[in-house]
């Protein structure tokens, strides 16, 4: 049998699967084979414990540590790791508790497992200069209508049918967490200037006026979109509104149409 053979026997006792590796295994004595086994296989599965652990951590403090034990060992059975990494571990717990007989009757319970996940998203993405809000000052009027954004990479938009927004920031804060409330909400993360992540909620007006942007409309084209939704002179707003981008670091550049203002 080759090396590689017996490393798959190896995996699969420690993922809990049938595997005849004990019988290729000497005994010295001091330890038995199966304790030795069983050493790594707890320290295997220990470590994706911590992995999830890390990775939700206000997931944890709400389910308690029972419950929590309970999901991270049926999560690794029901989807033992293919990646080399481990950061990419946990990504289809949020698919998980939608399908978990206990927790699936809890359905934001998946909602924060997904925002937390989309933290780290925000957190992990690649790095690029940020405009400034004098680029916008300096811009000439005749290529305002023409203005079309370029978006931070780490910017994540997050919808949701839960309050579980709410309910991390009390449990962040050390706070009782509301009751879940079943309510339409729309969030945007993304990792500020210092390498930190945050999130704001975006009403209709800027959720538009993002999708529209992000979809490759100029700033002409949107201000005719918003126009529709608000019946009145969106001008304003709208300016402010790029400001406020512009001083979270949301937009990456400015394109002017003929030039890339950076």
């Amino acid at each position: 049998m080759s090396l590689h053979e017996r490393q798959q026997q190896l995996l699969a006792f420690m993922m809990g699967q049938d595997s005849e590796i004990a019988g290729h295994i000497r005994d010295h004595g001091a330890i038995t084979v199966d304790t030795r086994l069983n050493i790594y296989r707890n320290a295997y599965q220990v470590r994706f414990w911590e992995v999830i652990d890390t990775d939700h951590p206000i997931l944890g403090v709400y389910l308690g540590d029972d419950l929590f034990n309970n999901m991270v060992r049926d999560y690794i059975n029901a989807y033992p790791s293919h990646f080399k990494s481990l950061r990419h571990f946990a990504d289809r717990l949020p698919q998980f508790l939608t399908e978990d007989e206990t927790l699936k009757v809890y359905p934001h319970i998946a909602e924060l497992a997904r925002f937390e996940r989309e933290l780290l998203n925000a957190f992990d993405a690649p790095d690029t200069e940020c405009a400034e809000r004098q680029q916008l000052v300096d811009l000439a009027p005749d290529k305002w209508p023409s203005l079309k954004l370029v978006f931070h990479p780490s910017l994540v938009v997050f919808t949701t049918d839960y309050n579980v927004v709410d309910i991390w920031q009390h449990i962040k804060a050390e706070r009782t967490p509301p009751d879940p409330l079943q309510q339409d909400e729309t969030w945007l993360l993304w990792r500020n200037r210092e390498r930190l992540t945050e999130f704001a909620s975006l009403d209709n007006f800027e959720f538009t006026m993002y999708q529209a942007f992000l979809s490759g409309d100029n700033l002409e084209e949107v201000a005719e979109l918003l126009l529709e939704i608000s019946h009145s002179d969106p001008s304003e707003h709208m300016v402010n509104t790029l400001f406020t981008w512009l001083d979270r670091g949301w937009i990456s550049c400015l394109d002017s149409g003929l030039s890339v203002i950076k």
